[in-house]
């Protein structure tokens, strides 16, 4: 707890010093909504001068070791979905996103507006006052606790617009939970062009959010298509430990892959969801 009051303490006094503000969150999260097992990920929010950016600890990681003289080159791919930016002050978001075993990155726009409703209740965490706001959002109900002394009105993820720095976020169920861990500041705004803006020189292909999930239906009824028809049998290729000698084995895989996509698909927005069949 110490180290919380020292985070907040190096904050209120150095906010316009640097060009990038970095609050890091622990995410945990179910991917199967039906039990209760937990994935954890770091996710970084960064706030520069002109936008707002979301994205995995792991790009950061990543990108880090690829700046080391004698690197091995190695790419993130993201565990969440949740890799954002948008305007600062703007509810219009860029969604960027893949599609697993895909080489291809895409990046669609979405509006995202939240009527925020600031409760009475409030808590001292160190010294310092929270207070709560409850939302609903993306076919979920949320309860946010935000710093009343850090005026800054964002958020991790899309969630953003209340009177102070949000610092812990859940929805009602418990399937997402945000928790604010540590923070830095940077004098220069940090460059993320080598993994969000493009993947690893992968420019994004625009769409709309119609095309995204119709894309992720054809995924999902074949998903096997492309490598079933590029495969050579001189390839080595394993899929969950089995070595595929044949184009034909690709056709018994697609069920079980299938039941994967279904069983481990619990999207943050429900409203958003991709209506993927449900047998």
């Amino acid at each position: 707890m110490r180290k919380f009051i020292l985070i907040i303490y190096i904050l209120s006094f150095n906010l316009s010093f640097s060009q990038t503000h970095r609050f890091i969150y622990e995410l945990k999260y179910k991917s199967d909504s039906l039990e209760n097992i937990y994935s954890t990920e770091e996710m970084v929010l960064d706030i520069n001068p002109t936008d707002v950016k979301f994205y995995e600890y792991g790009f950061i990681e990543n990108d880090s070791l690829m700046k080391l003289p004698e690197h091995q080159y190695a790419q993130h791919t993201s565990q969440t979905g949740l890799t954002i930016s948008r305007k600062k002050d703007s509810n219009k978001n860029i969604n960027y996103a893949q599609i697993r075993m895909m080489p291809f990155y895409y990046l669609f726009e979405t509006i995202d507006e939240m009527k925020w409703h600031i409760q009475k209740d409030t808590k001292i965490i160190d010294k310092y006052k929270l207070q709560k706001a409850t939302t609903n959002f993306g076919g979920r109900h949320w309860t946010a606790w935000f710093a009343i002394e850090l005026p800054i009105s964002e958020g991790p993820y899309k969630f953003r617009n209340l009177p102070g720095l949000i610092l812990f976020l859940e929805d009602s169920k418990q399937n997402y939970l945000f928790s604010f861990v540590r923070n830095k500041n940077f004098p220069k705004t940090y460059d993320t062009k080598e993994f969000l803006e493009t993947h690893y020189g992968m420019n994004p292909i625009k769409l709309n959010q119609k095309n995204w999930i119709k894309l992720n239906l054809e995924f999902y009824n074949d998903p096997y298509a492309r490598m079933r028809t590029e495969f050579q049998p001189s390839w080595n290729v394993q899929i969950n430990g089995r070595k595929i000698k044949a184009k034909e084995e690709f056709n018994e895989l697609t069920k079980s892959t299938q039941n994967d996509i279904r069983q481990y698909y619990n999207p943050i927005e429900l409203d958003k969801a991709i209506p993927y069949p449900d047998k």
